[in-house]
């Protein structure tokens, strides 16, 4: 499977119907300010026990750059941690992920690691 630590283009969720799903009422969130992760679990067309999908609003970032400079961030303290999650997860058994941030100004990158890591470690519990 390669690399532990780095995000293969199939674990990016890119179709949209899931992605609906996560939010309407099938997924199960956790929030930690600023980050809300929204899970589901679902039949997914690739071998990876996740796929992830990240999201900041466009509102309150009017820029790209920062849009993709937060969306870069919380992807890579993903990547950095979904190996804890794949342990967690049972054989055979797929979650779709979405990642929104839905603070107002940026965040220092220790803030948002120690916020997507306290909800990584929810959702480690709850699946379990």
């Amino acid at each position: 499977m390669g690399n532990v630590h780095t995000l293969h283009k199939l674990e990016k969720l890119s179709h949209k119907v899931t992605i609906d799903a996560i939010f309407q009422k099938k997924g199960k969130s956790i929030f930690k300010t600023p980050i809300l992760l929204a899970y589901y679990k679902t039949d997914l067309r690739t071998s990876y026990p996740c796929q992830l999908f990240v999201s900041v609003g466009k509102r309150k970032f009017k820029h790209a750059v920062d849009r993709n400079r937060i969306k870069r961030q919380l992807t890579d303290i993903y990547r950095l941690q979904k190996h804890r999650m794949y342990e967690a997860i049972p054989q055979g058994t797929k979650y779709a992920i979405g990642i929104l941030f839905l603070g107002k100004k940026m965040s220092a990158h220790s803030e948002l690691e120690k916020h997507l890591i306290a909800a990584i470690d929810e959702l480690i519990e709850r699946i379990k």
